[in-house]
């Protein structure tokens, strides 16, 4: 046989009768919608993954150099929900999805 190229294996017939049929589904003027909601949704997963990593990289180098110029904040915070530690800037837990209140200064 022949290997299909494409995302999981799927040939150029096989994505034009998914796409006929999400046509049909949703009609033309709501996949516009859908596809810009999509883009929306990975651009903000995207967004809020590289945010949890940010603080933990840069850690080390921000608090030693900032620690001299202003207090640090008293011990790392937790989610409410799971108890995993949070990065500073964390509007979301990374482990359990859960919404975390904002930092009191």
């Amino acid at each position: 046989m022949f290997a299909a190229g494409g995302p999981f294996g799927l040939g150029g017939p096989e994505l034009l009768i998914i796409l006929v049929v999400v046509i049909v589904v949703f009609g033309v003027g709501k996949l516009g919608d859908i596809g810009g909601a999509l883009g929306k949704s990975v651009r903000e997963f995207r967004k809020a993954a590289s945010d949890s990593d940010k603080p933990e990289q840069n850690t080390s180098n921000s608090q030693a150099s900032s620690s001299e110029a202003t207090p640090v904040a008293p011990g790392p915070r937790h989610c409410t929900n799971c108890g995993a530690q949070l990065g500073s800037e964390a509007k979301f837990c990374a482990e359990c999805g859960t919404a975390v209140q904002a930092g009191v200064s």
